[in-house]
């Protein structure tokens, strides 16, 4: 009998992948992108994962893609759990409320540009390039 493998490609492997602490809602920091950047992020179905040995989480998304680029922004807190207790997709950056997760296969996107001109709306406490070393096991986090 031949033997099989199965490959598994990481879908950040090529992204940038930025962090945002703000108390803004999701669908108002959103919004706050959409009008300081060109940017035009709309409201996707929530995202359902499950991690071992815990339940099923979603979490808001929202997205922009065009033939060449994907943004997309994403809450780092379960909406299942909120009246309960708060469930983090990556337990370890509970200070960052939103990932914001850019494959740009034009390289024109700059982080840093991105960066200075949301922090100037004084609505964003702590927004910083994350690496993406941060979390070993983050194929489940992003974002099919």
């Amino acid at each position: 009998m031949k033997k099989k493998r199965l490959i598994i490609t990481d879908p950040l492997e090529d992204a940038t992948l930025l962090g945002i602490t703000s108390a803004l809602k999701a669908y108002k920091l959103a919004w706050l992108i959409n009008q300081t950047t060109p940017l035009q992020l709309a409201k996707v179905a929530d995202l359902h994962f499950e991690v071992t040995g815990h339940t099923a989480k979603c979490t808001a998304r929202f997205l922009f893609e065009t033939e060449h680029c994907s943004y997309r922004l994403i809450k780092n807190r379960s909406t299942e759990d909120e009246e309960k207790s708060v469930s983090y997709l990556i337990p370890h950056l509970k200070y960052i409320d939103f990932f914001f997760a850019v494959r740009d296969f034009t390289q024109n996107f700059n982080a840093d540009a991105f960066c200075s001109t949301l922090k100037t709306t004084k609505k964003i406490v702590y927004m910083a390039h994350l690496g993406l070393e941060i979390y070993e096991d983050r194929a489940h986090l992003f974002f099919h």
